[in-house]
């Protein structure tokens, strides 16, 4: 959406060029979309636009950047111009303006032209324009982003109460049924065959357990450490929960952190050959440590589960780094979390 509208604005104005920032909470930005930049801008993929702080990123972050402004000087195309002066095309000021959605804002819209220094007011009223359209856009996504997660959380919930209360229950009776047979059985064989029934429905049982946890977390309002602990319970492990302090956590965060332990727990029972796990819990970190066998990471290709592929996903949706260590003598996963 956002490079077909700097796409259009470009090339329906006499902008030469133009790059959108999205600018967090705490004032660090990412290049979202470029079109038609200068090479020197473009070298070692966009350094100079990813890299280092400028003007009006810290305006804008300081809340003084508020309407379409001319920049009379811009530290990203002044240190590209220094380093390759026959690559910039000609441009050497650009325009700005916040994009943003009444009070929500998301970040920055820039365009320029060669040989340019100031555009006029009619110039900054367009940009002003496209702006406004780009920011309600924007909300619009964030807005439908948000009411598919609420669809996905109520079909989740829907499909964990209806393995609940059909195909658990009807394992259960099967394990019920199948221990009773078997304590009536007089054949010897009868007996064994029923036990291996029984054993089977039990684990399929647990199986089924683990997977409506995974749909639905149970016992997050009861708080994050309470809700590993009644995980861990399922799936026949024994861990040591340790809290750091004051923890608290947004709804997101918390979710997002609690299906990265549970995944490090699934790995642990599968693949860790051990029952037992240590983890800590704090504002800045949480770790997960077992002493099981372990395995060797040398890329992501070699991770041993797609699960921990996703672990690293989830981290990144709440803007913290996973950290794998792992060798014969057991595994840590570190979560760091921002802040």
């Amino acid at each position: 959406m956002m490079a077909g509208a700097l796409k259009r604005l470009v090339e329906g104005s006499e902008f030469s060029t133009g790059w959108i920032f999205f600018i967090d909470a705490e004032g660090q930005h990412q290049l979202v979309s470029d079109y038609h930049l200068p090479q020197a801008l473009e070298r070692n993929s966009c350094q100079y636009m990813t890299e280092g702080p400028c003007w009006c990123v810290s305006r804008y972050h300081q809340g003084k950047l508020t309407k379409a402004s001319n920049i009379i000087t811009c530290s990203r195309i002044v240190k590209a111009n220094r380093k390759f002066p026959a690559e910039t095309e000609g441009i050497t000021h650009h325009a700005t303006v916040p994009l943003q959605s009444g009070l929500e804002k998301f970040g920055l819209l820039n365009v320029a032209t060669p040989d340019k220094e100031t555009y006029s007011p009619e110039e900054l009223d367009l940009l002003e324009s496209v702006a406004f359209q780009i920011g309600s856009a924007i909300k619009r996504i964030v807005l439908t982003e948000k009411e598919r997660e609420i669809a996905l959380t109520n079909e989740r919930n829907r499909l964990a109460r209806d393995l609940h209360d059909s195909v658990n229950q009807m394992l259960f009776s099967l394990k019920l049924t199948a221990h009773a047979a078997g304590a009536q059985a007089e054949d010897e064989r009868a007996r064994i065959a029923f036990s291996i029934i029984e054993e089977t429905s039990q684990n399929a049982v647990n199986e089924m357990r683990a997977l409506i946890w995974q749909l639905k977390p149970i016992g997050l309002e009861e708080g994050l450490a309470q809700a590993i602990r009644q995980y861990a319970q399922v799936l026949g492990l024994k861990i040591t929960v340790h809290v750091e302090g004051l923890v608290q956590f947004d709804n997101k965060e918390e979710t997002t952190i609690f299906r990265i332990v549970q995944e490090a727990l699934n790995n642990i029972r599968k693949h860790a050959e051990t029952e037992e796990a240590v983890i800590s819990i704090s504002s800045e970190r949480i770790m997960i440590e077992d002493r099981g066998k372990g395995f060797i990471v040398t890329s992501a290709t070699q991770l041993p589960t797609h699960g921990i592929g996703n672990m690293q996903q989830r981290a990144e949706s709440i803007g913290g780094k996973l950290k794998i260590a792992s060798s014969e003598e057991g595994t840590t996963i570190q979560l760091q979390l921002k802040g």
